[in-house]
């Protein structure tokens, strides 16, 4: 599809300043496709080889002048063309009715700068960069996703008609200073638009949040919380890959938390707090060496201190 796209741009498009439209390859009973951009003036010509004027008709309704639509000769334009005006146009003799030639509009835009992040959740077994299209294009869209390592080589990610996606890159050069290379390119009738994103794989390393987080009162403590969770799910070997955990909790009706790092450690007796109050927390990860960025918090969990 992405080659057809490609072929249709190079030999068959035809892009022009004032009307915005292409042509496309026939369709069903061989009338071809023309395809224009919302809000832009598209100009359609009759194949009436100088017959003088014709009539214009939209799903073979007569089409008359009005304040968006202009007729001169042989040629109908639409101004600020709205997706209303999608549909099969054919222009006819005047007198006999017999038409010249169809056509079947299709109206939306060229594809916007595609959006492009990534993060390594499983460090070190992988990379996962997600991708979606700024806009959407209301007309057949191919994207296709590659990646480079250095100038090594060009491996094809992922190929896809949607507007966004993921794309997953195995076997990652570890503590390397060459930098990854993804391109996502995007291709409808009316253009095509690419973005490159590059990573240094430590510096995108990113952690689910722990999981299982609980807090609980401790019998007889009236001023401490134990708080306890597990690494993240998708982490694969925290006893080699260590983590460190980012605590924040805040008392009720409280907007100023407070902040605890701690190394390596799954659990954590929160001190000094305030007898019989209720707290709230939440748990971050992060690679042990402070290699990229912090998870998301954790859901936030909630327990009122002990009291007799």
């Amino acid at each position: 599809m992405y080659v057809k796209l490609l072929a249709i741009l190079g030999s068959v498009m035809v892009l022009l300043n004032t009307s915005s439209t292409t042509e496309g390859e026939p369709i069903v009973g061989g009338v071809p496709t023309r395809y224009g951009q919302i809000g832009r003036n598209i100009t359609l010509s009759c194949n009436n080889t100088g017959d003088g004027a014709a009539e214009w008709r939209l799903n073979d309704i007569k089409i008359m002048e009005a304040g968006d639509v202009e007729l001169s000769g042989s040629h109908l334009t639409l101004l600020s063309a709205n997706p209303s005006r999608e549909g099969q146009y054919s222009c006819h003799n005047q007198e006999t009715g017999n038409a010249y030639s169809k056509v079947s509009l299709l109206l939306g835009y060229p594809p916007g700068k595609p959006q492009v992040s990534c993060w390594s959740v499983r460090y070190p077994l992988n990379v996962v960069c997600s991708w979606k299209l700024e806009n959407q294009t209301y007309l057949p869209t191919e994207t296709k996703v590659t990646y480079s390592y250095g100038v090594e080589y060009v491996e094809g990610c992922s190929s896809e008609g949607t507007l966004q996606g993921n794309c997953t890159i195995e076997d990652i050069k570890l503590f390397s200073k060459i930098p990854y290379t993804v391109k996502v390119t995007a291709t409808n009738p009316l253009g095509f638009r690419s973005t490159n994103k590059q990573f240094i794989v430590e510096k995108i390393i990113k952690p689910d949040p722990p999981t299982d987080v609980t807090v609980s009162a401790i019998p007889n403590q009236p001023k401490k919380l134990l708080l306890q969770w597990k690494p993240p799910a998708t982490w694969p070997d925290p006893e080699i890959f260590l983590l460190k955990y980012i605590i924040k909790y805040w008392q009720e009706r409280s907007n100023r938390p407070r902040m605890i790092e701690v190394s390596d450690q799954t659990n954590y007796t929160l001190r000094g707090l305030r007898s019989r109050a209720l707290y709230f927390v939440e748990v971050a990860a992060k690679d042990f060496v402070d290699n990229g960025n912090s998870s998301d918090w954790s859901p936030t969990v909630s327990a009122r201190l002990w009291s007799s």
